[in-house]
C-alpha cells in the first residue's frame, strides 16, 4: 500500500543546472512519466536537462523508484504545486510518499482524500491546476525532492552491569513521536528556524530559482482531472536531514512543438495528414542519424 508522511524542512525545486536525471540499475532514484497503459513517454536529454514529450488531452501518472536499501520520502510537485495538498511546492512542511527499500510508488494525480485522486492530464497551460490556483509561472515542470529515513545509532555496549542514559527527545524544537506519526505542523520554533534559513539563502541559491521562471514557458500544463481511486494511509517518517533533501530531481515536459523549439530532434517525427506505410522504400536497415 502506498503510504505518505509528514516532511519538515527546505525550498522548492532545487538547482536549475542539475544534470539530466539518470536512470538505469546505477541510479539510487528513478522518476519517470508514464501514459494510462504504463508505457514510459518520449524521454530527451538536452542542455542538461530531461524533456518529457507529452500530447493534448493525454493523462499520464508519476512513477518513483527507489533503488537503495532504506526508506525514502519523496516531495513531489507539478507545475510548482504539491501533489499532496495542492499547495505551492515547499517541501519544508508538505507531507510526501513513503517509499521502502527497493520499492516504488505510482502517483495518478493530485491527491483530494486518502482515497482518491484527481487524475493528471496535460491541457492548455491556461486551463492548468497551477494558473487557475495562481502560478502560471511554474507550468511544464515536475520537482521530485527525496530524503533518507534517519537511522537510529545503535546503543553503546553495557559497561558495569548499565546501559547508557537516553538522551531526552524533548530538547528544543524536536519534534514529538505523535507530530511525525498524525501529520501535524512542526513546532513554532522550527517553522521560526526554518524561515530564518529561507531569508539567509545565499544570492546565487535565488539566482537559480528565480532563473526557473525565466526559461521558455511550455505548451503544455497539468490539468486537474477527474476523480481516480487512490488508497493511501499514514506511517511515521523521520527524516536524515530535515533541511536537504538527498537529491532533488527535475523533470521538463512539452509538445511536440515545444520540445522542436528548443532544438530538440524528437523520433519518431509525427507527420499530421500523412498515412504510416508499412514497406518505405529502402530495401536494407540503414544506419539512423547521428
Amino acid at each position: 500500500m502506498f503510504r505518505i508522511a509528514l516532511l519538515l524542512l527546505s525550498v522548492l525545486f532545487g538547482s536549475a543546472t542539475a544534470l539530466a536525471h539518470p536512470v538505469g540499475p546505477g541510479a539510487e532514484y528513478v522518476v519517470q512519466l508514464e501514459d494510462e497503459l504504463g508505457r514510459m513517454l518520449p524521454t530527451f536529454h538536452h542542455g542538461g536537462r530531461t524533456y518529457l514529450l507529452g500530447r493534448y488531452g493525454q493523462r499520464y501518472n508519476i512513477r518513483v523508484r527507489n533503488q537503495t536499501d532504506r526508506r525514502v520520502e519523496a516531495v513531489v510537485t507539478v507545475d510548482g504545486r504539491d501533489v499532496v495538498s495542492g499547495r505551492a511546492g515547499d517541501y519544508t512542511r508538505e507531507r510526501g510518499y513513503v517509499l521502502g527499500p527497493y520499492g516504488q510508488v505510482l502517483i495518478e494525480g493530485f491527491r483530494t482524500s486518502e482515497r482518491e485522486v484527481a487524475a493528471f492530464r496535460f491541457t492548455d497551460p491556461a486551463d492548468s491546476y497551477s494558473a487557475r490556483m495562481g502560478t502560471p509561472q511554474h507550468v511544464g515542470v515536475i520537482g521530485v525532492a527525496l530524503f533518507r529515513e534517519h537511522s537510529r545509532p545503535r546503543p553503546l555496549a553495557q559497561r558495569d552491569g548499565r546501559w547508557p542514559a537516553r538522551k531526552s527527545r524533548a530538547r528544543k524544537g524536536a519534534p514529538g513521536p505523535a507530530a511525525e506519526a498524525e501529520g501535524m505542523a512542526p513546532p513554532e520554533r522550527a517553522r521560526r528556524k526554518a524561515g530564518m534559513a529561507r531569508r539567509m539563502a545565499p544570492a546565487d541559491d535565488q539566482e537559480v530559482l528565480s532563473g526557473l521562471t525565466r526559461s521558455r514557458r511550455s505548451n503544455l500544463g497539468t490539468q486537474y482531472g477527474e476523480a481516480r481511486s487512490s488508497h493511501v494511509s499514514t506511517t511515521r517518517f523521520r527524516r536524515h536531514d530535515r533541511a536537504t533533501p538527498d537529491r532533488v530531481i527535475v523533470l521538463h515536459y512539452d509538445d511536440e512543438q515545444g520540445l522542436l523549439a528548443r532544438g530538440i530532434r524528437v523520433y519518431p517525427a509525427h507527420h499530421a495528414g500523412v498515412d504510416p506505410q508499412p514497406f518505405p522504400h529502402n530495401r536494407f536497415a540503414p544506419p539512423p542519424p547521428h
